[in-house]
């Protein structure tokens, strides 16, 4: 043993990665969207506590977005946990902001997402849409 391990990683052996990588992508898919939905109904609800759930939501969408290599959505993800961080449990956010981000991460979920300029552009409006607002609330 020793040595580089792209010796060890043969065309087989990323043939067989991308394989397995390529069945856990609708379920990782599913889960982000109920992730989403969570986050949403905790937005709409304006209750304390809601921010703990849309910043752990956003965080664990942030990780599954990274297992599965959807980097624009881990970006979306990203920008709600950039925007809660440093907020208080009884924070409640701008409805404005965090729908934009939520636009944009089911966009993100798209198999073209990462190569698509479009959705870019939305994420930078995204990362705009947060700084803009946390200056607003005098977070910046």
């Amino acid at each position: 043993m020793g040595g580089p391990a792209s010796r060890m990683l043969t065309p087989e052996a990323y043939r067989k990665a991308n394989a397995a990588l390529e069945e856990v992508i609708p379920p990782i898919d599913d889960e982000v969207r109920r992730l989403l939905q969570e986050l949403q109904d905790a937005l709409q609800a304006k209750q304390a506590g809601g921010r703990d759930v849309m910043w752990n939501n956003a965080h664990e969408i942030r990780g599954l977005a990274g297992t599965v290599r959807k980097v624009t959505l881990g970006q979306a993800a990203n920008l709600i946990c950039h925007y809660l961080n440093d907020t208080a449990a009884d924070f409640i956010p701008d409805q404005g902001v965090m729908q934009t981000i939520v636009v944009v991460a089911h966009q993100a979920l798209r198999e073209d997402a990462d190569t698509d300029p479009m959705i870019k552009v939305l994420v930078q409006d995204g990362a705009r849409a947060v700084l803009a607002q946390r200056h607003r609330e005098g977070r910046d």
